[in-house]
Order: C-alpha cells, then structure tokens, then sequence
C-alpha cells in the first residue's frame, strides 16, 4: 500500500534517525536473546527491485519501428534490381567472356556503396557531437533521428517548467469559519497557535546544521525561524523547538507521516510553557477541508482556495486541536483518527512554483515549430492549469474545462477552471472551432479522471484536446505516454525518478537530470532548461536532413556510376586511370564528408525533415537527377559525335585486349565521358547541400562550399586548359609530344607514356572544349535549379498540396 512507502528503506539510503521500538529482551543482547531496537526486512532482490527492473530497461531498451529502418530495406532491394540491370548490360555490351563477368560485377558493386551504411548514421554523430557542445549528453544515438520526427512533447512541471523547489508565499488565517482578508508573509507575527503549528507539522531533520527533508516541509520550517534542539531524555518526546527569541518551546510527541492515501500528515505537539497538547493536520486544502469541523470551514474555502490555485500558488491547509494539559501516556495510545477528530481549520499555506526564466520562450519556439506541448504532472490540476497559461502552453482566451472524479470508478465531473460552473456535456464545447480550424476550448483531467477515461475507451477520442494531465502517478504518466505514441512520435522531458518510467517509455526521453532519471533517458542535459528541448529537436532534425542528404548523394553517385560505365562499355572503352581515384577518394569521400558539414538551423522551422526512403520526395530528388545527368551525357555524346572533325571509330577497342583497361581510354569517347560525369559527380554535393528549413543556407558550408569550388575550378581547368602535364595526369587533352607540338600547341616534354591512338592524342578543339564546358554548367545549373524550385520550391509545395486535396490529407492534424 501507499503508506507503507514510509517504512520501507531503499537501497543506498542513509539512515538519519532511528525510533524503533526498545529493547524485547537484555541489553546488548543478539537475534537470540531478542529483537534488536530496529529491524529491516529485505522484500526484494535483483531485478525484482525498482533499481533492478531499471538496469534491466537499460541492458534492453523498449524496441520501436522507425520507418527509415523499415523502408531500408526494400532501398536496397531497388538498388540491387538497378545493379542487375547493370551487369546484365555489362555482359552484353562488353562481350560473354570472363572480364565482361568481371566488369558486370564492378558495376553492380559501385551501385551499392561501401560508404551507403555510414551516410544513413552519419547525421546522428555530427548531431550527438553538437548536442554534446550544448551540454545534452546521449547514450541512444538512433534515437536522434527519431527526435527529428517527434510531434508531441510531453512535460513535467516542477522542476522542467518551473524552477526546483517551491517559493513560501505566505499564510491565509481561518478564525471562527472566516478567512482573513489578506495572507500573511511573516510567520512570526501569526497567533502562537499557528507558530507551532508551523514549527512542528513536519518530517525535517537538522543533521549537523542541514535541514534534511521533503522540500516544501524545508521551506515552510525554515520561514518559521525556529529551532530544532537535541532530544529530550524522555520516551515521550521525538523533536524539541524553540522559537527565535528562547521564549517558547514545543515538544513534539507523536508524528503521523504524510501518507498520499489520507493526503495529509498529523503531529501532537505539548507547549512547554503551558502544558497543553495540541494537534496539528497538514495536507491538501481539499482533504483538510474533509477532515476539519464543518463549523469551522467557510462557505466560501473551496473558491478560495481554487482561486489560489488558478493564481499558480501550491495550496496546503492546517487544521488545529487544543487537547489541554492531556497526559502524554494518554495521547500516546491514541489512533490517529481520534487525533485528529474535531479540528478546526486554522489557516491556508501558500507555496509559489515560478516559471524559469526561458520557459515561455521554449514553449514558443516548439510551437512555432509544428510541436504540441503537453503537461503532465503530480500537482493539483489548478496550478498546473495557471502554470499551462503563464508558459503559453494554453493559447490566450482559451477556455479550459477541468474533469476529475473522486476514484476511477466514478463519473466524471467537468466543471469550467474560470467559473467554477459545471459542464453537463464537453462534446458542444469541442466543437466550437476557432480560426484555424481547433477547438476553442482545452481539456485539463486529473489522475483519477485520467484512468477513467482510459477505463471506458473515451481517451482516444479527447486524447488531442487535452492539455494538462494533473495529479499523474509515475505509472500514469508512463500510460499518458503510450497513449500519445499512438497517435505521433512523442518525447518527454523531466527531472525526477517519478519521470523515469515515461521517460524510458517515450519514443524520446530527456531528463533535465544528473541522477537517476539521467540514467534511464536516451537523453540527459545539465542546463536544467528546457531549452534544450528545442537544442534537441533541432539538431535531430538536422542530423536527419543531413543523413538523408548523404544518402541521396551516394544513391546519385551510384547511378551516375552505373550510368558512366553503361556508356563506356558500349563504346567498349575505359575512363583514365586519374578519374578513378579522383571520383573515389576525393569526390565521394571528401565531398561526402563535407556535405555532413551543414549547419544547424538557428530556429526550428514548421514541419519535420522526411524519414521515409521510399517517399515521393526522396524518389523525385534522387531519379530527377538521375535523369537530368542521363540527358546531358547523352547530349554531349551526341554533341561529339556532330563533329566535323571527329570520325566514328576511329578508336577501335576490337584491336586490344578488354582486360587491359588502363589502355581503352586514349580516346575522345572516353574523355567527354570522363569531363561530363566528373561535373556530375561535384555537383551532387552541391545540390544536396540544400535543405535550409532545417540546416542553414547553403553558402554558410564552408567547408563544403570551399571543397565543391575547388574541384569545379580542378575540372574546368582540366577541360578548358591547352596540353599541359597536369591534364595529361587525367588523359585529358593530351597525347604524345610530337603529336601535340605538330597541333601547334608548341608544349614542352608533357612526360606523358605513348597514346595507345591511331592519331596519337585527345587533345579537344577549343572551341569544343569551351561549348561542352558550357553544356556542363548548364547541367549544374539544371541540377540546382531542379532541387531548388521542384522538390524543395514552390513546385514540390504545389504538387503536394494537389495530391492532397485529391486524395486526403492522411497526416494526424494536433492544435499546437
């Protein structure tokens, strides 16, 4: 049961005092000669306890279906298909001998790159490296990826959305059942009663001078200004206090914990001065409000209160018995119930939660970026509803209908937070919209209204209306949790062990946290913010853009490789030897690393990157340039061809021996192939450096923009340049010295090993070399322009809106 919870010792707890029961048989005497004054009974062992059953999560994480790992693998399946068709035309074009079978499986290697596996996990390292700048540690790198998608942020309240601890904020008198007009904020200027009261109606304890306890009893105790002095010698007496001035001490004699059954605690307390006993209740304004003596309640406690809690104040009451000078043995063998019978309710205390500083900001900038932001806590449903408005969670002018019930079994009761006035039916108020086509009004439950709701099935239905989720347990919370991921990627952030359960349960969870809700959480940050929410969905964001942006980029090398070595095979010849290594190592490595180089966005934009292979965006991204690089190759071999000056196979590969490929390209085929596909190649990360609604623009890649330059000044210089010995390291407008200085071009020594060419050179007529350098940046151009305005532009919006209004919109619409 709940209340056991204050008789159970966990593991690794330090044990600050002791009041056990004395001695059943001689002093000093063992487990034979009698009980020991304490006792502790083990009831849990390994993965039986809290601590085990955590490790276990940790050792084996929830399991979730990312649709970037189940469309994974049909992609690949695709690329293996367009490989076969590659080396099927291998073999046919380069004859049915075994370097044709040799050939064939080069192409169907490069259409699977080595480098695929690392381009799709890529993003997630350069995030989790950024993440780590700003303070936000992961031990789940998958799960950053799935960041980017998360569409619902759920959040605790005290201590994520409001700063750790409660403000004291002062006392309400009740006296003769009416309330003071205003609170008091010195408790030293309360009746001596409530002095008392105050000092004594707590679970602290002064360990060598630190107040040791539950927070809120550390604050109320520490406004009081009394002390607590050493224990008396007697059996009767468990704290002594003394106020600030010496004048009055108390002794504490019987303490009830706080049970969250009763929602209360209960202390007798002897006055030294005058010997009476007096009894003291704390709890929740409602349970004290049960328990005190009709008479002593006012008609108008509960507004009151409720109206302190709308104001975002943490609302207790203390409730006061005079026993008079009793005996102590006699009140010693009193229940608790008959302790507690006829008090009258003697005053409200107040706690403040304030907002964090960049809360409100936080909470903006989600919404600005397509997130619903929900709270879910353990406090009362009132201040969570104040604090959901302070924050901005709840929009302006909202309406907000609170449900609760006294138990899960009962009905439940909507009554209006502003007016008090109950709500017979809700479905007329949620069908109210506003302009943005929402319901006008928000939902607020409380724990038992929760399960309720959960009980009977209605959840699915109100599960997008409601906003604040209050008086939640750690296991409701777990299943408010669930209950969202049923619908969209849901995140939870908080920072407490009471949050661990729906952290771990969450698609992803961040613990504002360095203890052991730090441990469960795929996320753990030490800025205590939820600023780092919004870091988080940023950086996910932009590691998923990134990752997909590798990929298209090698999916485009690969079709561009199978498409060069098509071509070449069916003119049977052989790009150089330099072109190799240079589209190999320089171009898809560096290139590659370069385009991961993107920076993050500085603000989250409103909508989420694709995580899906097979999408519409990615397949009209990665095959329109495809067919855009197909169509320019073609026309330059058609270009070349048109010449006047080139003659059809003049080379002729029948002459020479296919397995010697380093001698197949000395030849004009060859090296419009090579200059062509070498641009193509570039300007894949040039095209794929866009994406700028999660990264930033494309000029801001430095590394990026001064790697793309250089190799398209290397290539332009290669393609435009007369013979010189740098070009003759690409086979590229070159030949044997003499052939070349009998075209005129009056070179030195190019160094160069015979052309194996009939003419003896490939050297390009200059104004061939400038239009097919020009057909080369009109390719660029196209590209860019393509992925620009098509699938990233007004096009793509365009045809996305159509489809939509054609065939339905299918994506879950949330009020943000």
């Amino acid at each position: 049961s709940s209340s056991s919870k204050a008789y159970s010792v966990y593991s690794g707890t330090r044990v600050l005092q002791c009041t056990g029961s004395a001695y059943a048989g001689a002093a000093g005497a063992g487990i034979e000669g009698g009980e020991p004054q304490t006792q502790v009974l083990v009831l849990r062992t390994r993965t039986g306890t809290d601590k085990g059953k955590l490790i276990q999560r940790i050792l084996f994480p929830t399991r979730y279906s990312f649709v970037l790992d189940e469309q994974l693998r049909v992609a690949i399946l695709i690329l293996l298909a367009y490989g076969g068709v590659g080396f099927s035309l291998s073999i046919w074009l380069m004859g049915h001998d075994l370097t044709s079978w040799l050939y064939g499986t080069f192409v169907l290697s490069q259409t699977l790159p080595p480098l695929l596996p690392a381009a799709l996990v890529i993003g997630q390292s350069v995030a989790a490296d950024r993440l780590r700048r700003q303070h936000i540690y992961c031990v789940d790198l998958p799960r950053i990826l799935c960041a980017a998608k998360v569409r619902v942020f759920l959040f605790d309240k005290t201590g994520t959305l409001t700063k750790e601890g409660l403000e004291y904020y002062g006392v309400q008198q009740i006296a003769a059942g009416q309330i003071a007009g205003e609170q008091q904020q010195d408790m030293q200027q309360l009746p001596a009663h409530l002095q008392i009261g105050f000092a004594a109606c707590h679970a602290v304890a002064d360990l060598d001078g630190q107040l040791i306890g539950n927070p809120v009893d550390v604050e109320q105790f520490r406004q009081t200004g009394w002390r607590i002095q050493a224990r008396r010698g007697d059996a009767h007496s468990l704290d002594t206090l003394t106020s600030p001035d010496g004048r009055t001490t108390a002794h504490v004699v019987r303490r009830f914990e706080f049970e969250h059954a009763r929602q209360s605690m209960a202390v007798a307390v002897q006055d030294a001065g005058t010997g009476h006993v007096h009894v003291f209740v704390k709890g929740s304004f409602e349970r004290i409000g049960q328990l005190a003596r009709a008479g002593s309640v006012p008609a108008d406690y509960d507004a009151t209160a409720a109206a302190w809690a709308r104001r975002g104040c943490y609302v207790l009451a203390l409730a006061h018995r005079d026993l008079g000078a009793a005996d102590l043995g006699d009140v010693g063998r009193m229940t608790r119930a008959q302790l507690e019978a006829g008090c009258d309710l003697a005053s409200l205390l107040l706690f403040r939660n304030n907002l964090k500083e960049d809360t409100a900001q936080a909470i903006a900038e989600l919404r600005r970026g397509d997130t619903r932001t929900v709270m879910v806590t353990g406090d009362t449903a009132m201040t969570a509803v104040y604090v959901a408005r302070e924050c901005g969670m709840v929009p302006e002018n909202s309406r907000v209908l609170l449900g609760e019930s006294k138990t899960p079994a009962d009905e439940i009761q909507w009554t209006d937070v502003d007016t008090r006035e109950p709500v017979a039916d809700i479905q007329p108020c949620l069908a109210e919209l506003g302009s943005d086509g929402f319901p006008t009004t928000e939902l607020a439950v409380g724990g038992a209204a929760f399960e309720r709701l959960c009980a009977t099935g209605e959840i699915g239905a109100l599960l997008p209306s409601i906003r604040v989720f209050a008086r939640m347990t750690p296991g409701g919370k777990v299943e408010c949790a669930k209950w969202h991921m049923r619908y969209a990627v849901t995140a939870m952030c908080g920072d407490g062990g009471n949050d661990t359960g729906a952290l771990r349960a969450a698609h992803v969870g961040l613990a504002l946290s360095d203890a052991e809700a730090s441990i469960v959480s795929p996320f753990s940050s030490s800025r205590r913010s939820i600023g780092a929410c919004v870091a988080l969905l940023r950086e996910g964001r932009s590691g998923l853009a990134t990752s997909f942006s590798a990929f298209k980029f090698l999916v485009n090398y690969a079709t561009t490789m199978s498409m060069l070595e098509i071509v070449q095979f069916y003119f049977s010849v052989i790009v150089p030897q330099a072109v190799w290594i240079m589209v190999d190592s320089i171009i898809s490595v560096g290139l590659l690393l370069a385009v991961t180089q993107a920076r993050t966005a500085r603000r989250l934009a409103a909508g989420r990157p694709t995580a899906r292979l097979l999408g519409a965006h990615t397949l009209a991204s990665i095959w329109g340039q495809t067919a855009i690089n197909y169509a320019f190759l073609y026309g330059a071999m058609a270009l070349l061809f048109a010449q006047g000056w080139f003659r059809c196979h003049e080379f002729d590969s029948r002459d020479i021996d296919t397995s010697l490929w380093w001698l197949l390209g000395d030849n004009y085929e060859a090296e419009v192939i090579s200059i062509v596909c070498l641009f193509q190649f570039i300007n894949a990360a040039g095209v794929y450096n866009y994406g700028y609604r999660y990264r930033r623009a494309w000029a801001t890649n430095y590394l990026l923009v001064l790697v793309y330059a250089a190799c398209l000044a290397v290539v332009s210089a290669v393609t435009l340049a007369d013979p010189n010995r740098f070009g003759c390291l690409f086979r590229i407008n070159c030949g044997n010295t003499p052939t070349v200085r009998a075209l005129g071009y009056g070179a030195a020594s190019l160094d160069v090993s015979d052309y194996n060419s009939p003419i003896g050179h490939n050297v390009l007529p200059r104004r061939f070399r400038w239009t097919l350098w020009g057909l080369c940046v009109a390719n660029i151009a196209v590209c860019l322009a393509y992925e620009k305005l098509v699938v990233l532009g007004p096009v793509g919006r365009r045809a996305k809106a159509w489809w939509a209004a054609r065939h339905g919109d299918r994506k879950l619409r949330l009020k943000l």
